[in-house]
């Protein structure tokens, strides 16, 4: 290949992005800036370590000096780190002030010149290797754009990734460099220890079954199904043969689906928050990015809602709501995790679900099942049941129990001045509200609200009145 004609040493280096600035240099660092041969210490180093061809390996330093020796050096030097690493590698990077960015990012930003001339520029190249393979005009492309980025820019990328690319990343770096960072190993053993329905001895278990019983409004079959299915994974889970229980409840809206979750949530952890997703709000194409986080080296990337909200509960229960809106993509990533009992987000953490109980709900009418749902994805739920309307003498229940349930707490926590409340008020109740106006429990329940509000009110006024002094005059 003919070499390029290099400016002279008082000659500016032409601009390949002209908007993009440059960091000032020395002459003799502008005569070898654009060089797309190695220069002189490269070829040093490379007859040194013996690996003609290859880039130089060594470890850095251990954590807070991973960025000494490497910001403000003329070399063009890549810092491969494991997952382990990753994110305090990024929290060290955040603190310095650096901006991060993998390098399909900076490549196809309409903003690249702004972005070419940040000071503290960090550009993860993981995203990037796995497509140059084969592609000598992508990566000649890409080996351009990285020898356009200003001195002192820092390269970083995952090790396992950078070592199957190694030959195609051979001369767009002076040198690669093992990140180093020790990881708090005290905190890195820390991890919640789950409350699930596996964990449970059988007297703990037989009381789950006995709370859903009686907190569940309606849907008998569902319950009878879900003992005998509960005790079959609880057996085939403590043989590694089935790692999570998953249930399909597809029904009408306010039939008690997510019911479900809440009271098994509360049964087998009590007082811990559950773990829930609406996949309503991850309907668009990005949205398995927004579940679980953007890949690693993306700009925004995190670790995700999923993993964020198992993390904060000890419970190991999940619900995930309106799975009929969900992307195909989403659909394929549950698919998998009901599969293996695991994912691994983003960031490279691993999320361990075995043993958990995934509750999934839809209003997905029960003949459109079939064509609303991919087969392969049906036939792995352990659980599908429809929850029907619910009948007149069930939202008669509910009224009578959420009124009695009520009636006791204000007898035991109402501040003084405050009216009693009469015996019969769960009778009064069923008698002045029109339980057959909805179908929908939660609305039944926000009437039931609203009718108790109204009744301590009026109680209060006439207890008001009662009790106000006479203003009759008295004469002496």
């Amino acid at each position: 290949m003919q070499r390029e004609n290099h400016p002279g040493p008082d000659e500016e280096p032409p601009r390949l992005l002209p908007t993009a600035r440059r960091p000032e240099t020395h002459a003799a660092e502008r005569h070898c800036y654009m060089r797309k041969e190695p220069v002189t210490h490269r070829h040093d180093r490379r007859r040194q370590s013996g690996r003609t061809g290859l880039l130089h390996r060594h470890p850095c330093c251990h954590s807070g000096s991973v960025l000494r020796g490497l910001i403000g050096n003329a070399m063009r030097k890549l810092v491969t780190y494991n997952k382990s690493q990753y994110k305090a590698l990024i929290d060290q990077l955040g603190d310095g002030g650096f901006k991060l960015m993998s390098l399909l990012e900076l490549h196809g930003s309409d903003q690249i010149s702004e972005l070419l001339s940040e000071k503290k520029l960090v550009v993860d190249v993981s995203s990037l290797v796995g497509l140059l393979s084969g592609d000598l005009q992508l990566a000649s492309k890409f080996e351009l754009l990285v020898h356009q980025l200003p001195f002192g820019t820092l390269f970083i990328g995952d090790d396992k990734t950078v070592n199957e690319g190694a030959y195609q990343l051979r001369t767009m770096f002076d040198d690669i460099i093992e990140c180093d960072i020790e990881i708090d190993k005290d905190a890195q053993k820390y991890k919640r220890v789950k409350r699930t329905l596996v964990s449970l001895d059988e007297l703990e278990f037989k009381q789950v079954l006995t709370t859903l019983e009686s907190e569940l409004i309606g849907q008998i079959e569902f319950k009878r199904s879900f003992e005998s299915r509960s005790r079959s994974f609880r057996l085939f889970n403590a043989l590694d043969e089935q790692p999570v229980f998953s249930l399909l409840l597809l029904g009408p809206s306010g039939v008690g689906k997510t019911e479900v979750a809440k009271i098994l949530c509360e049964a087998i952890a009590p007082c811990q928050p559950l773990p829930k997703v609406n996949l309503g709000n991850y309907s668009s194409k990005d949205s398995l990015n927004s579940l679980i986080g953007s890949p690693r080296g993306y700009m925004g990337s995190e670790e995700g809602e999923l993993g964020k909200k198992i993390d904060s509960s000890d419970a190991g229960i999940l619900l995930v709501d309106e799975f009929e809106k969900a992307e195909p993509a989403v659909w394929n990533f549950f698919l998998d995790l009901l599969e293996t009992g695991s994912f691994t987000d983003s960031q490279g953490m691993e999320h361990d679900l075995r043993g958990f109980i995934i509750v999934f709900t839809t209003n997905c009418p029960l003949g459109k099942i079939n064509e609303t749902f991919p087969a392969e994805l049906l036939s792995r739920f352990n659980l599908m049941s429809h929850f029907s309307k619910l009948s007149v003498s069930d939202k008669k229940f509910f009224v009578e129990r959420y009124v009695s349930m009520f009636a006791k707490k204000y007898r035991e926590t109402a501040p003084s001045g405050l009216p009693t409340l009469p015996d019969d008020i769960a009778d009064r109740a069923m008698m002045e509200i029109d339980i057959e106006a909805t179908e929908n429990i939660r609305i039944l329940k926000n009437t039931t609200r609203s009718w108790i509000s109204e009744f301590v009110e009026k109680a209060r006024k006439s207890s008001s009145i009662a009790t106000q002094p006479s203003n009759i005059n008295t004469q002496t």
